[in-house]
């Protein structure tokens, strides 16, 4: 009898330290993967009075708690300021004189106290799980240096399109070509550690447009990794006075954030050839959607061609040696950036 209760015993005490350590593990996995991290959403202003409490209120239906939501309007004339000042203590509203999106985005950095940033334009939107998900894949992968997500483009009815599965790799990596060779994603898909962006100095105000691409790519270049989150999206709507239907200022800002990759090639040869054909593929983009219209020998057509060609020798004095070159009308047209 004394044996069979000895051996009761042991075997309720083996069961109750292997039930104690299968919840003392759980319990370490849950805090670990719980544990919070301060995001910094950071939005940049300008007359957008329209749009903006479109994008705090994305940012405000976070289902991940821990965040910041720093607004900085950059001297807005109509009445956006008076829009966001309804938010209260909800977001941390900065004002300053305008002085351009990419210097916004930097005032917003250099006050933000978030392990992690998403930069978001204030035309566009999150949806509700980005955050969550984007943390999610930070714990998953924690030596990565920027998460991009899928994203969503919207009509001008404000209806969002079909979702567009980010291409970035599922696991951490940096081919060159991909980056190098493909459009961008827009900022508010991305999710940057602080420290990497303060390594960095923030965003380029020189640059006028592709400052994201300038930022990310100095990135890439320093050996850095990036991973696709799987799960959220962020929507990104074109709207009246966007940089992205300037033709010419992005053709002009393509042209010199390659030229200003050039000096990372340092006897690459391969950096070299895909920044040449980064190059290329810009040039290209302005031959199809410009140029390319206008070759017929009628006199309506020579006029409007040289008056174009005018244009963007103005700001790519070398598209010249590009047409007498590569011969665009010779190419593949999708071979474009």
């Amino acid at each position: 009898m004394r044996l069979t209760l000895h051996y009761l015993t042991i075997s309720y005490l083996h069961i109750f330290f292997l039930q104690y350590t299968w919840y003392l593990y759980l319990l370490t996995c849950h805090l670990y993967y719980m544990s919070s991290s301060l995001v910094s959403i950071i939005i940049p202003c300008y007359n957008r009075e329209n749009y903006v409490s479109d994008a705090v209120n994305s940012a405000l239906r976070q289902t991940y708690s821990d965040i910041e939501i720093i607004v900085v309007d950059d001297g807005s004339t109509d009445t956006s300021v008076a829009v966001l000042r309804r938010f209260g203590d909800k977001i941390k509203l900065i004002e300053q004189k305008n002085s351009g999106v990419n210097a916004a985005r930097n005032v917003g950095f250099k006050v933000s106290k978030g392990e992690f940033i998403i930069f978001l334009d204030s035309d566009d939107w999150l949806s509700d799980d980005i955050v969550e998900k984007h943390i999610e894949a930070t714990k998953k992968w924690p030596s990565v240096s920027i998460y991009c997500t899928d994203s969503v483009f919207i009509d001008a009815s404000g209806k969002e399109g079909e979702l567009t599965r980010c291409n970035w790799p599922d696991e951490p990596d940096c081919p060159l070509s991909l980056f190098l060779l493909n459009p961008p994603p827009f900022p508010a898909c991305e999710l940057y550690r602080s420290s990497v962006v303060k390594n960095y100095d923030g965003y380029d105000e020189s640059m006028r447009a592709f400052a994201d691409s300038d930022l990310r790519l100095r990135i890439m270049l320093s050996g850095a990794t990036f991973v696709r989150t799987e799960g959220g999206y962020a929507a990104y709507r074109p709207v009246e006075n966007s940089i992205t239907k300037n033709s010419l200022r992005l053709h002009k800002y393509a042209v010199i954030l390659t030229k200003k990759l050039y000096q990372y090639t340092d006897n690459n040869t391969e950096l070299d050839a895909l920044l040449t054909e980064r190059l290329l593929r810009h040039r290209m983009r302005w031959w199809n959607s410009i140029l390319s219209f206008h070759t017929s020998l009628k006199p309506s057509s020579i006029v409007k061609f040289s008056w174009h060609l005018y244009r963007v020798l103005r700001v790519d004095p070398g598209y010249i040696w590009f047409i007498l070159k590569d011969k665009p009308w010779t190419m593949d047209r999708a071979r474009q950036f």
